[in-house]
């Protein structure tokens, strides 16, 4: 048992806490103490003059941006190229709002109700304006839902379809807009985006990359390097179900399906699907599957791999259209999805093997909505592609309120293809020494054998389950004990790298720990 005196310290910290923040949120939807005006800001932003740059100017800006800073957010520019930005891909413009009275609300962004309040009329206040100020620029009769891409209707945020400098320059200059985010922006040409990620690996299956567990499953190579196999003994997941967020899930594979309670895995658990891209759940996009697949699948007696923590449950949303968010509907589909697993009571942790090399206003609001929920965040680091090679760790991962994860080789050197920094938590093994394409396995789209996957979204998927696996020593845990077995159980506490962090995890000694409480 804890002792009473490390209970109660942890206790007056967690109410005084608690106090603070319920404080802060009174204060936030108090109607009395709020107004719903539109307040211009003291120091106004000028209206952008003759022609947009671009659109390799701009992407020039951003890199230069990025090398001299070790980050690009667009407050870091002038907004004429923020301006200019937004007249390329699909025009979206996500516009997080509030009171001009409220400051920043990431700590209490789960207990705002838009839709009452001052902040219903900021809301209204703000489309009035759009509505308002683009009739009189155009000379048209202009309807909202004609420029309004998204209204969310959990968190405050508007996406408006514009293109207009005067209506942008106003918007920008009020105090009531939190952030103002050309959402489809990405860097490079845009014909160069790609269904990043879904494709199999077709490297031939190696014998020497498995062996055979019980009851007939295949254990891939790299999970010895974590210690799974020692945490199997006390924990296996079970009672904890992990949200994965991806790009698809397969419908043919009948382990992730009527199959996922096969063999050892034989304890009741469920898999449930949901969408927030797309019009279902199920692609031909392998990715989702072979996360879902070293996360949790089953420990089967198909000769298929088994997964970390093959007796929790799964709750998968499709979010994307790939690994990479370039596009606008991508990162709304995520930071829907980060609303949904944070409302899902039953979901203790989150897998997301996805992101982008951009820094997202609204991706943050979405983390933070599920962060304040106690979800644990698992996202990965980042997958190098050539023109992106000089990028560091990718967000969401890059954000605080995410543990981020990425891949190495077996002497502990980062991945051929992983991204690695100051923001990277944890490692997991991921790759052979002598060949790149020979790393983690898991379940292919169909059938039972395994399919190699690596880089930091393999590394991502594993974590994932070690964390569910140690919260199922005791599930009325709350996430900072989860995290501090999971740290303090690693390869480099209590020093850890300055780029790849705490070093690899070992799930037996994490869950010897959470045990041994």
């Amino acid at each position: 048992m804890r002792t009473i005196k490390t209970f109660a310290l942890l206790s007056f910290v967690f109410i005084l806490a608690s106090c603070q923040k319920e404080s802060a949120v009174d204060n936030a939807n108090s109607s009395s103490s709020l107004t719903g005006d539109l307040v211009q800001k003291s120091l106004l932003t000028d209206v952008p003059q003759g022609n947009p740059m671009d659109k390799a100017r701009v992407d020039e800006i951003v890199k230069e941006t990025y090398i001299s800073k070790g980050d690009f957010r667009w407050e870091m520019v002038d907004f004429s190229v923020r301006w200019s930005a937004i007249q390329y891909g699909d025009h979206a413009v996500a516009i997080g709002y509030k009171p001009a009275q409220v400051g920043a609300i990431d700590d209490f962004i789960e207990k705002i109700n838009i839709h009452e309040g001052a902040w219903k009329e900021v809301h209204d206040n703000l489309i009035d304006l759009v509505v308002k100020e683009l009739g009189e620029s155009t000379g048209t009769k202009i309807n909202p839902e004609d420029i309004i891409i998204e209204d969310d209707q959990v968190l405050p945020i508007i996406t408006f379809k514009l293109t207009d400098r005067n209506v942008l320059t106003t918007l920008i200059n009020l105090e009531n807009v939190r952030y103002m985010e050309p959402l489809d922006y990405f860097y490079g040409e845009m014909a160069s985006r790609s269904t990043s990620g879904c494709s199999a690996s077709t490297q031939a299956l190696n014998t020497a990359d498995y062996s055979t567990t019980t009851p007939n499953a295949k254990l891939p190579w790299n999970f010895s390097h974590v210690n799974i196999a020692g945490a199997w003994n006390t924990a296996q997941g079970q009672g904890i179900t992990i949200g994965v967020i991806d790009a698809g899930i397969s419908s043919s594979q009948t382990l992730l399906g009527s199959a996922f309670n096969e063999g050892e895995s034989n304890v009741g658990r469920v898999i449930t699907t949901d969408k927030t891209f797309g019009n279902s759940a199920y692609t031909s996009c392998t990715h989702g599957t072979s996360m879902c697949g070293l996360a949790a699948g089953p420990k089967n007696n198909s000769g298929a791999t088994t997964g970390v923590a093959y007796k929790s449950n799964v709750h998968f949303i499709r979010a994307c259209e790939d690994v990479m968010l370039d596009l606008s509907s991508e990162r709304t589909g995520v930071k829907n999805a980060l609303v949904k697993m944070g409302d899902k009571n039953d979901v203790k942790v989150i897998s997301m093997s996805i992101g982008t090399p951009f820094y997202s206003s609204v991706l943050e609001d979405g983390v933070n909505y599920a962060h304040n929920k106690g979800k644990m965040i698992m996202a990965a680091a980042g997958t190098s592609f050539s023109w992106l090679s000089w990028w560091g760790v990718v967000y969401p991962a890059a954000l605080t309120k995410c543990v981020a994860v990425t891949g190495v080789k077996e002497n502990f050197n980062t991945c051929d293809s992983c991204h690695d920094g100051p923001e990277v938590d944890f490692t997991v093994t991921m790759e052979r020494n002598s060949n790149a394409n020979r790393n983690s396995l898991s379940l292919p789209a169909s059938g039972f054998t395994p399919k190699y996957i690596g880089g930091s979204s393999a590394a991502t998927a594993i974590a994932a389950g070690i964390a569910a696996a140690v919260w199922s020593v005791d599930a009325s845990m709350t996430r900072e004990e989860v995290m501090n077995f999971l740290t303090t159980t690693s390869q480099y506490y209590p020093n850890p790298n300055s780029s790849t962090g705490y070093g690899n995890l070992n799930a037996g000694a994490a869950v010897a720990a959470a045990a041994a409480i």
